[in-house]
């Protein structure tokens, strides 16, 4: 056994420089070397855990089987679960979803009966895995919830890990399904347990996700952000392929973005790392998203020169999906180039997975459809392209409808939880009111009828009454903290819907170039960014009925100045910093404050004008008087305040008269508003 073991740890050191392959080789030489089962065991784990990464699966197939036939001999059953982990991997790179699916199952049947929590978590990850990779999203997503369900039994490091993991992978699968909201709270929560159990490598993983979830909101800088912090962690720890894995999303990024060379260095870090890991999935996903960043380029030469090495390796893996992006992406290029005869000869044989939506999915289909009518349109075949352009047509409307029908299904069920939600909060509130009633009416009714009895009882009667009292006050104090947690954590969900609201603005912006457009969407952003201040502050409050007024106000300015990001204009705070805002009037004032301080910056000065805005609070202990005035170009001669229909001075009008206020506007010498609210009763 010394010999054996002396002779694997020759081999290792021996071939540590000659990369992936020649650790393969020679462990496939140790594995004939052996004289036991336990050494033949030994040796296939170490040599099956290099297999799995390389991704020609098929030549792997053998030796995870023998692994298994091994590892159930030996009744070593947590060896014998991985290689049927290893099998479903193969299988499912071959497209085998009913053999993939089958050995993910068999692993999680084996570990649930012998109760072995820490694999089991992980054959519930592979098995979303695979649902996920043949599209059957839904039901990714209850194999992920049903391992994130048997959590509540685990809280050592490892299972933490497995979670967050999980949790990062089910992100895609809610994103699948259009479900934007729950695909970054899945990232987050992902990201949350490996800070919690400081795992190192899912936080990479987690930011990671994070970066590819900007970018598909079109944000690239903020995807740049998570890629770079991604990448910061992976190089000073020394994971390798998570490094490279950034390098990769970087690379798909900068194209996205418009920054070609940032793009194709970051490709080729990539494709060089890939390449000497014998990685031949990720070394195809690299060549096709360079073809794909000539497209952009619009050098067809060069997204057919990158487009066939991409689909060289595709085939030698024979990875079906890889295949068809591949001659998609070498279908553009012909396009391009007017070589319709060839563009149709790849767009036909990859159509003929059209029927089989596990290998095309119906956003494939309909790029397909449309490329095959403009290759009909440039034969001259115009019926044929017409033939088409109406598949495509009637596919697309009916996917961009599912899409719709699925937001608005989202948005009403948030709508109905949070009605729920509320009317829950004030039945508790009046309960809690009720209860405080009784305990006071009880108190006087002991003090007017007690007389005589108080008299002849003497202190031990007092002594019962005081010790009842206390305990009426104990309850009552209860049942108020109990409201108060309610209403903290019904601010802290509208504030997440309203962060979330936001997203989906941020997904909108980035699918429209026209200005003024976008410009109506970013006032959208910062009216709603108001009322999201307004629920953040209160949440993290003791105390739930008041902000403070100058880091609210501050907070609100800040927003619009960076949305804006006008050098030359300054805004002057004028708020004492123990003023507070009652919790009812702090949100008509942060909408009538951004409302004037967006107006200042769009309108009041001129370009090259230093401007200034100032904001003053202060008033009588019953009302909050608001000042809010810039030093621009006022109002031109013939404005008209009665007569003037814009939104945000309408918005300002109606808030003030809804809140029982007043204001005056002036613009002689720039703008002035000042605006009066009256502070609750209670206060």
């Amino acid at each position: 056994m010394k010999r054996f073991v002396l002779f694997i740890g020759v081999l290792c050191t021996v071939n540590a420089a000659f990369g992936q392959q020649g650790k393969i080789d020679s462990l496939k030489i140790a594995l004939k070397e052996t004289s036991t089962m336990k050494e033949k065991l030994s040796v296939l784990e170490s040599l099956n855990n290099i297999l799995l990464g390389e991704h020609s699966l098929e030549a792997s197939l053998p030796y995870f089987f023998e692994m298994a036939t091994i590892a159930k001999e030996l009744n070593n059953t947590k060896l014998e679960t991985q290689a049927y982990r290893n099998i479903s991997e193969a299988y499912m790179k071959q497209m085998d979803s009913t053999k993939s699916i089958a050995f993910a199952k068999k692993a999680l049947a084996i570990n649930d009966e012998n109760n072995i929590k820490i694999d089991y978590l992980l054959d519930f990850n592979q098995l979303g895995r695979v649902y996920h990779h043949f599209q059957y999203y839904k039901k990714a997503i209850e194999t992920y919830n049903k391992g994130i369900s048997k959590y509540n039994r685990l809280n050592d490091e490892e299972s933490l890990s497995i979670l967050s993991l999980i949790y990062s992978n089910s992100s895609s699968s809610y994103q699948k399904l259009g479900n934007t909201e729950e695909s970054i709270n899945a990232i987050l929560k992902g990201i949350e347990i490996a800070e919690i159990s400081n795992d190192t490598k899912q936080k990479c993983y987690g930011m990671y996700a994070l970066a590819y979830k900007y970018m598909d909101l079109k944000n690239y800088k903020k995807a740049e952000e998570y890629f770079l912090k991604s990448l910061t962690i992976s190089d000073s720890v020394s994971f390798d392929n998570y490094k490279y894995m950034n390098h990769h999303g970087l690379g798909i990024n900068y194209s996205k973005w418009g920054k070609f060379d940032k793009a194709l260095y970051h490709n080729s870090l990539a494709l060089d790392y890939f390449r000497r890991q014998g990685d031949k999935l990720y070394e195809f996903d690299v060549l096709n998203n360079t073809a794909v960043l000539y497209q952009r380029m619009d050098e067809p030469d060069s997204i057919i020169k990158y487009g066939k090495k991409a689909l060289k390796i595709a085939k030698e893996i024979k990875h079906k999906l890889a295949i068809n992006g591949a001659n998609l992406t070498l279908s553009r290029a012909y396009i391009r180039l007017n070589q319709f005869n060839k563009a149709e000869e790849t767009l036909l044989e990859v159509a003929k997975d059209t029927i089989n939506p596990k290998v095309i999915d119906r956003n494939s289909k309909a790029s397909i459809y449309l490329s095959l009518s403009e290759v009909y349109e440039g034969q001259k075949k115009f019926g044929q392209s017409l033939a088409f352009h109406k598949k495509y047509s009637k596919l697309s409307d009916s996917i961009e409808k599912e899409a719709l029908d699925s937001k608005l299904l989202e948005v009403e069920s948030k709508y109905q939880n949070e009605q729920k939600e509320k009317e829950n909060l004030q039945l508790k509130s009046e309960k809690a009111e009720q209860e405080k009633l009784l305990a006071y009416h009880t108190k006087r009714n002991w003090q007017l009828g007690g007389g005589l009895a108080t008299t002849v009882a003497g202190l031990g009667i007092f002594f019962i009454a005081y010790r009842k009292n206390q305990k009426q006050k104990k309850e009552i104090e209860l049942q108020k903290n109990k409201v108060e947690l309610l209403q903290k954590e019904l601010h802290h969900r509208l504030k997440n819907n309203l962060a979330f609201i936001d997203v989906f603005i941020s997904l909108a912006k980035g699918k429209y170039t026209d200005p003024s457009y976008r410009e109506r969407l970013n006032e959208l952003q910062n009216r709603i960014k108001s009322m999201f201040e307004i629920h953040e502050q209160l949440f993290r409050k003791e105390d739930i009925t008041s902000v403070n007024a100058k880091n609210y106000i501050s907070k609100l300015a800040e927003n619009v100045k960076s949305a804006y990001a006008n050098p030359n204009i300054s805004i002057e705070h004028h708020i004492d910093a123990s003023a507070e805002l009652d919790s009812q009037t702090s949100f008509p004032m942060g909408i009538i404050i951004n409302e004037f301080v967006t107006n200042s910056y769009k309108y009041a000065f001129n370009p090259d004008q230093q401007g200034l805005i100032k904001i003053e609070l202060n008033g009588p202990p019953e009302h909050y008087r608001l000042k809010l005035s810039d030093n621009g170009k006022g109002f031109s001669t013939n404005f008209d305040m009665n007569s003037s229909n814009t939104f945000g001075l309408d918005s300002i009008k109606l808030l003030t008269q809804e809140y029982n206020g007043t204001f005056s506007l002036s613009g002689d010498q720039g703008v002035t508003l000042e605006v009066t609210l009256p502070k609750p009763a209670t206060l």
